[in-house]
């Protein structure tokens, strides 16, 4: 290593482990990173994995991962109430079918898909800035936000891991002695990558720009320019979007009242939303090289490597994807939110390790340097999420005392979240009282979105959720509570007053439970097109017994909510109620 690395005064007075060239020696290991990154990233995510409560966005992929035959689930994801692919939840299917089902296999694909990303991101930074600057490209992902879709059962995680393997085929493709396997690599990560999610498409357009970059820089005809074999490959991502058109087609449905509608700042705000504390790395490394007065030392063996100008095209339309597909939510698909623009991850890393590099001009200490800053943006990111996942147990333990104090009475939540989540994880006796009120019209008319109203009145055949009409609901039931938050997700507390008298029982934090005696009943405002919304699932399940977990999953993975040993909390209703 010697004649690696000069020899530099400034390394005395390092710690003995720098002062040595042991970092030297095994950062460029690939075995010894390979089991560094385990070391850091298996049981740490697993625990988050297992103890995570199921939430919204997941309870659509247990749910449709339960059902048992391709036409059934074709049929489901036919209503456009959800845009994934079928291919995602029938891949959950088999995971359930062959280890089982629980709250860590749920999350097994998104665990996978975010190492694949880590280990395909450290072979291409280790492809074009060297060994030593490769071990930061492993802990740099888990240093954002993006380190939440580890363990989050959709197919954002799986869609980073195929669009970084597809990033990295790419760049192997770019050598003329390239190996046989390697283009249609390249092809069957697109076509994986857009069958997890179909905004994985986008991931085409920065390798597209890489390929016209480096086509203009040949001295040939562009005909005989063209990679002919790699262009082939890019339209295997088109596969899926084939297969799956006429459920794309059917949600089109939904975009004209979308939850998330993009909007021309959308763009900009992804990336701090998204980044968090990963863009801390440059602004750390930079004071870290100052006041530690580290002198330029390049590695002689990486001197060479760099970004070629078709990797720096590519590497920089990739992070440019928030901006590209703000353009397309607006003029063409009305859809947009951060998790959608996943795949521009690979391009935010490779850029910021090359402008590290750049910063520090030290191969010696600068890599070890950004590693440690990545490490602890990455412990701590693991904390909030720790720290999130306890504070949701706390409140919906919370929730369920509160309810279950609150008598016999029929209880309409104003918010699905917590319809979803007590009605998996409480008893039974509690979920019978439960319901939530759909109307999408009103939803539009309050709040502007009807997504959420509608796509619940879809899926009650395969969703075991008690989903009512507002206007069947209050034929039905003379008295209610009313139980949820206020807020911008949330239209019934507009509407309630105008169903009868509404007097406040409790305030519960942020959440109001109201007891509404109805004087008249609402206008039923259904169309033809409508979904009846009859919830079969939901009435074919035991009204007594053990919770819908312990149904759906192995019992030791469910968390218990409404135990008596949590205690009872009272209501005290006034004297014109009792």
């Amino acid at each position: 290593m010697s004649s690696t690395v000069p020899s530099a005064g400034f390394l005395r007075r390092w710690p003995a482990g720098l002062r040595t060239e042991a970092w030297l020696r095994y950062s460029e290991s690939r075995l010894i990173a390979y089991l560094f990154f385990a070391a850091i990233y298996i049981v740490p995510n697993v625990v988050l994995a297992r103890t995570k409560l199921i939430w919204d966005d997941e309870f659509f992929t247990l749910y449709f991962s339960k059902i048992t035959s391709w036409s059934e689930l074709w049929r489901a994801l036919g209503t456009g109430a959800d845009q994934h692919p079928p291919s995602f939840y029938y891949l959950t299917h088999l995971i359930f079918e062959l280890v089982g089902a629980s709250h860590l296999t749920l999350r097994l694909t998104g665990l996978f898909g975010f190492a694949m990303a880590c280990l395909c991101l450290y072979e291409i930074v280790r492809r074009l800035l060297g060994p030593l600057w490769a071990v930061p490209a492993l802990i740099a992902p888990m240093a954002s936000q993006i380190l939440y879709y580890a363990t989050e059962a959709r197919g954002y995680g799986l869609e980073l891991g195929f669009v970084s393997f597809s990033l990295l085929m790419w760049i192997l493709a770019q050598h003329e002695k390239r190996k046989p396997w390697v283009v249609p690599a390249l092809g069957c990560g697109l076509c994986l990558a857009v069958a997890c999610h179909y905004y994985a498409i986008l991931f085409v357009i920065p390798l597209a720009a890489g390929e016209l970059v480096k086509a203009a820089r040949r001295r040939t005809a562009l005909l005989r320019s063209i990679d002919v074999a790699v262009w082939l490959s890019f339209l295997a991502a088109l596969i899926p979007l084939l297969f799956f058109s006429p459920i794309i087609l059917k949600a089109r449905n939904y975009s004209a009242h979308f939850w998330a509608v993009p909007f021309w700042g959308s763009m900009l705000e992804w990336y701090p939303d998204t980044l968090a504390r990963l863009p801390l790395v440059l602004l750390a490394v930079a004071g870290l090289t100052i006041a530690l007065r580290l002198p330029k030392i390049e590695n002689v063996k990486d001197s060479g490597l760099g970004l070629s100008p078709p990797v720096a095209m590519a590497t920089c339309a990739c992070a440019l994807l928030p901006a590209v597909g703000g353009v397309i939510a607006k003029l063409f698909t009305h859809a947009f939110t951060a998790r959608y623009f996943i795949a521009t991850i690979p391009g935010v890393v490779i850029i910021l390790l090359w402008g590290a590099r750049r910063i520090i001009r030290n191969d010696a200490a600068g890599p070890a340097l950004v590693s440690a800053v990545c490490l602890i943006l990455s412990v701590q990111e693991w904390r909030d999420l720790r720290a999130r996942q306890l504070s949701s147990l706390r409140e919906l333990r919370s929730v369920a005392t509160l309810l279950r104090g609150s008598g016999h009475a029929p209880v309409a939540l104003s918010e699905i979240s917590l319809l979803h989540q007590l009605s998996f994880y409480a008893r039974r006796d509690l979920v019978g009282r439960l319901a939530y009120l759909a109307d999408p019209h009103l939803s539009v008319q309050y709040i502007g979105h009807d997504t959420i109203d509608r796509g619940l009145l879809d899926l009650v055949p395969w969703f075991p959720l008690n989903i009512v009409w507002w206007h069947d609901w209050w034929q039905a039931h003379s008295y209610s509570l009313v139980y949820g938050y206020v807020g911008e997700w949330t239209w019934s507390t507009f509407a309630v007053d105008q169903v009868g008298t509404v007097q406040l029982l409790e305030r519960d934090v942020d959440r109001l439970l109201l007891s509404v005696t109805r004087t008249k009943v609402p206008a039923d405002d259904r169309t033809p097109t409508d979904p009846a919304g009859k919830p079969l699932l939901y009435d074919q399940l035991p009204q007594n017994g053990q919770t819908l977990c312990s149904m759906y999953m192995r019992g030791d993975d469910c968390p218990v909510v409404d135990d008596p040993k949590f205690g009872t909390r009272i209501i005290s209703y006034p004297d014109s109620l009792k």
